[in-house]
């Protein structure tokens, strides 16, 4: 079946001229970084752009909100991003390619007193991404006594939460990582780290895109080619309790 895969792949290859694939992203490095001019790039964008452009065929990186990211996606301004599946927010009328693109480690990080207490007040505040509700985490958290404080991407999350100006985080990890390594910031250790999940995510392509089926036929054939478990693997923690 595989010579059938490939010949359809050449098939949608050669009916393309001069086309533009659009990948939409929000600020989310290493995978998704957005630069002080507002150009996209990144390890998931070098990835995306290596498995689908050819002479014809160009990725373009397009950088939103992730609120924003949804509903591009869901009438076909953007072709693809990459998400959770459990994302309550996403639209429909989308189509998630197997195997995952990585793995994400979801933690809660706080701010600690030297007796390893939380700083106590009537409601600690979480810094958090606006329109992301975790894998349900987000509602367990508020049920604990939590006031979000929502953020338009993940890295102005973790710098509300840096500056003290939130008592906790709730992050997937690579990001904060990737952040903590960019400066001189207070060490990992001083934070308190629950692990709450480990979630796959997936690059989810539009159904309303005209390239759905020359992107969804080029990463399966990359995947099976490559043997590939996830497209990128998952990174190793760095922060520990």
């Amino acid at each position: 079946m595989r010579w059938l895969s490939l010949l359809l792949l050449c098939c949608h290859v050669a009916a393309f001229a001069n086309v533009e694939i659009r990948m939409g992203l929000h600020n989310f490095p290493p995978y998704a970084v957005m630069t002080d001019n507002g150009v996209c790039g990144g390890d998931a964008v070098d990835l995306t752009r290596k498995i689908l452009e050819t002479s014809d065929i160009k990725v373009v990186a397009v950088c939103a909100s992730p609120a924003r990211l949804y509903k591009m996606l869901g009438t076909g301004e953007i072709d693809l991003t990459i998400n959770i599946k459990q994302t309550k927010a996403l639209p429909a009328n989308i189509s998630f390619i197997e195997p995952p693109y990585t793995q994400l480690s979801l933690v809660l990080l706080s701010n600690v007193t030297p007796t390893g207490a939380l700083n106590s007040e009537e409601q600690p505040t979480i810094a958090a991404i606006r329109g992301f509700d975790y894998s349900g985490q987000r509602q367990q958290l508020s049920v604990r006594g939590y006031q979000f404080v929502d953020l338009p991407d993940s890295i102005d999350a973790i710098e509300m939460f840096i500056k003290g100006r939130s008592n906790a985080l709730l992050t997937y990890e690579a990001p904060f990582n990737f952040f903590m390594k960019q400066g001189d910031f207070p060490k990992a250790t001083i934070y308190h780290r629950q692990q709450l999940d480990r979630i796959n995510t997936y690059f989810a392509i539009s159904d309303q895109s005209l390239h759905k089926t020359y992107i969804h036929h080029a990463m399966s054939a990359y995947a099976a080619s490559e043997q590939l478990r996830y497209f990128t693997p998952p990174p190793v923690n760095l922060v520990t309790d």
